[in-house]
């Protein structure tokens, strides 16, 4: 009996002595590990900053990727476009794959190079170097984009004023804008005679058309514009037949727009063109009509 208890009690203490070797060995791969610790990482391009919190424990990586991005929409106030996601992973051979979730798993080989941390997203090329920081740092590279930030706010206003005097400018230079349809039907030709920097826009809209009638082959008709336009959005106001018609659109820079028309569902695609060009078009379309 005490032969047994004997046997027992030294398997027990070599169950822990293994035990023991056991978690040693796991806590010293553990401190191998560079991220046995919470470790933030920092990649900082103009306009935007990103950054890595990471943790390993056991070859199992959990952390939070941060985004941080300056968005410059002409006619806007600048502003930051923030965007948080988890991250889980596991150690590799050569490193970790990392999973960001942003709705949708996307999966990163990660490995370290000196202090730093090389990313590089799967199934596409080149990678980015994220740099080690402690939170010291990274609390200033988190105020230094908020102060880029507040810079562009502070210079959009002159861009945008500088913006739109480029393109009302450019603007008055265009004699006008012209439409052809596909099937040679009909051509569109508007001319702007005046366009104030406030954004209203003055000019005629001329619809000539090929009626397909014997009789009375070619006509044309001219309505008066009213409009207005930010350099980006256009809208012109007139007459037809009695009722008052909007035409809604976009400015593709000065050099034309596309533009809805009450004749068809789809925008039409208009583009500058000079004074003799424009006087070319309609004898050509005049004269094909009337054949």
């Amino acid at each position: 009996m005490k032969k047994l208890k004997s046997l027992g009690a030294a398997v027990l203490i070599g169950l822990l002595i293994g035990a023991a070797f056991w978690w040693a060995a796991a806590e010293v791969k553990d401190r191998k590990d560079p991220l046995n610790k919470s470790a933030a990482f920092v990649h900082k391009d103009a306009g935007t900053l990103y950054w890595l919190e990471l943790a390993s424990r056991k070859g199992k990586v959990e952390g939070k990727f941060y985004q941080r991005n300056i968005k410059e929409e002409i006619g806007e106030v600048p502003f930051m476009k923030v965007k948080d996601y988890s991250v889980t992973g596991e150690k590799t051979g050569k490193g970790y794959e990392l999973k960001v979730n942003n709705g949708v798993d996307m999966t990163f080989d990660a490995w370290f190079s000196g202090a730093d941390l090389i990313v590089k997203k799967q199934g596409e090329q080149g990678n980015k170097s994220y740099k080690a920081v402690d939170d010291e740092e990274l609390d200033e590279y988190v105020k230094a984009i908020q102060e880029e930030l507040q810079t562009a706010i502070d210079q959009s206003e002159e861009k945008e004023k500088d913006r739109l005097n480029k393109f009302f400018s450019d603007l008055e230079s265009v004699y006008g804008y012209l439409y052809s349809a596909d099937n040679g039907s009909f051509q569109l030709f508007i001319k702007i005679d005046e366009a104030l920097r406030q954004g209203e826009l003055t000019g005629s809209l001329l619809m000539m058309a090929d009626t397909g009638n014997e009789n009375n082959p070619y006509e044309e008709t001219r309505y008066v514009l009213n409009g207005i336009t930010d350099g980006h959005m256009v809208e012109f106001f007139t007459t037809v037949n009695g009722k008052a018609v909007k035409l809604e659109g976009n400015f593709h820079e000065a050099t034309g727009f596309d533009l809805s028309f009450w004749t068809t569902d789809e925008k039409l695609s208009f583009h500058e063109v000079t004074e003799e060009e424009f006087n070319q078009k309609y004898k050509k379309f005049k004269t094909k009509a009337q054949r």
